[in-house]
């Protein structure tokens, strides 16, 4: 596979910020993301279409609605459950 956009995303003490090609995502004009936007979208569909990503990969790229947990774990596994919701 080809390379069309090396994205780097640094976090981190004071060091803060995300570059695309070496350049800092706040220096691209505003057409110039849309397509990057458009390549990152359609890539999306072909690895889903290639089970590279799950469809949960794709709901969670959205802010939620409403999460709920139980307060008290299984007695038999000692996990929570919890449900998230997405108004989209």
């Amino acid at each position: 596979m080809n390379t069309k956009y090396k994205i780097e995303i640094t976090e981190g003490c004071t060091a803060f910020g995300t570059s695309i090609n070496d350049r800092n995502v706040l220096d691209i004009p505003e057409e110039e993301m849309d397509e990057i936007v458009d390549y990152l979208l359609a890539q999306i569909r072909e690895s889903y279409n290639q089970s590279g990503i799950l469809f949960e990969n794709i709901v969670n790229l959205f802010q939620y609605d409403d999460y709920e947990h139980d307060p008290e774990r299984c007695e038999q596994c000692g996990d929570t459950v919890s449900t998230t919701t997405w108004n989209i």
